[in-house]
């Protein structure tokens, strides 16, 4: 029997911790000879939760401003979408930090001809609007690569291209 504890980035989702556990005790049986089982732990590295600490934090914060998952995607989507950058806002996921740090993930379609330089400098600015928010402590900008929004031309629109002189 082996015990193994696996350092890993804080901000892995579960699955994807239990993914990597998994992946671990799979490859420690079927390399290591004589061993018959695996218990793998996967933990955030160098994080320390203290519930003394958040429940402090907690009680130090303005209790009347706390919201819900569901207004943070909203004041997110909106501020997203209020930028004219922006075609569509694809998906916003709100994630807890020690249950006092809200972390958004946002997946937008811009443009499908800006250069990776413009992407990148719209990315930056929405990640500092959307972390002005009191409610948001940090923010990431994904670019929506499968989504088409309106990327291709409609087939009237083809038509008319391929016959007008």
């Amino acid at each position: 029997l082996v015990d193994v504890e696996v350092e890993v980035p804080p901000d892995l989702s579960a699955s994807a911790m239990r993914a990597i556990e998994e992946r671990v005790r799979v490859r420690i049986v079927s390399e290591v000879d004589g061993v018959l089982d695996v218990d793998v732990k996967a933990t955030g590295e160098d994080v320390v939760f203290c519930p003394l600490l958040t429940e402090m934090a907690i009680e130090e914060s303005d209790a009347d401003h706390c919201i819900s998952a569901t207004e943070v995607e909203e004041e997110a989507r909106q501020v997203l979408g209020a930028h004219p950058d922006v075609r569509s806002v694809e998906g916003v996921t709100v994630h807890y930090q020690d249950t006092v740090l809200v972390r958004v993930d946002a997946n937008i379609c811009v443009d499908p001809k800006s250069s990776v330089l413009e992407a990148n400098a719209l990315a930056a600015t929405l990640r500092l609007n959307l972390e002005e928010s009191d409610d948001i402590d940090t923010a990431n900008i994904f670019l929506d690569l499968n989504a088409v929004a309106d990327a291709s031309p409609s087939q009237e629109n083809l038509q008319e291209i391929v016959l007008s002189p």
